[in-house]
């Protein structure tokens, strides 16, 4: 009698057991690194921009320009009713620094800072054990904090403006637990971007 329940027992746990692998994890924590659109379009309008116009009038000119680039870290749930379709959110840091110059000589830098929360939705078209493909969009806000230091002058200013992400191609492959993946697109996040995700 006992060893019939014991292997009754063994029988039932390891149907449990193929269920649950054959059963895809519904949350996904990853973690990216791109090139961001907001170091991009702030930085090339305010060279273009305030740049020429400290040139002309003032002789100043931004220079030595250094970037840390978009880090990316975001979360998904699958939704169980509509299993290719999945909801969360990313949060994102990114910055870069320049110096400001006059007549060839440093007078002082210039950083920005940008912090960023967006909603986002996913998009599977291909949903597999080992690849997936999709697309990715994504809206939220965003913190710019300015700081600028001439000598012993310093200057700081905060912003918000409204930010998005449009992946348009996402690729990821792996086991089912862990993958690498690959995003084109635009937006704060990045154009190009790459990164790892843990589902479970």
């Amino acid at each position: 009698m006992v060893k019939r329940l014991f292997f009754v027992l063994l029988a039932v746990m390891a149907v449990v057991c193929v269920n649950a692998q054959d059963e895809k994890p519904r949350h996904e924590i990853g973690v990216s690194y791109g090139l961001g659109v907001s170091l991009i379009g702030d930085g090339i309008g305010n060279a273009v921009g305030a740049g020429i116009f400290d040139v002309l009038l003032s002789g100043y000119e931004w220079t030595n320009r250094k970037e840390f680039g978009t880090l990316g870290v975001e979360y998904f749930y699958h939704l169980p009713d509509a299993p290719r379709t999945a909801v969360g959110g990313i949060f994102t840091y990114a910055r870069y620094g320049e110096d400001v110059e006059k007549g060839g000589v440093k007078k002082g830098e210039r950083t920005r800072t940008y912090v960023t929360l967006m909603p986002s939705v996913k998009y599977y078209y291909v949903d597999g054990k080992n690849f997936g493909l999709y697309s990715k969009a994504a809206i939220g806000i965003m913190m710019l904090r300015a700081n600028s230091e001439e000598g012993s002058n310093s200057n700081t200013d905060s912003d918000y403006r409204f930010m998005c992400q449009a992946s348009l191609l996402g690729l990821e492959a792996g086991s089912q637990n862990i993958r690498c993946f690959l995003e084109l697109g635009v937006g704060e996040q990045g154009i190009v971007l790459a990164g790892l995700k843990y589902k479970f």
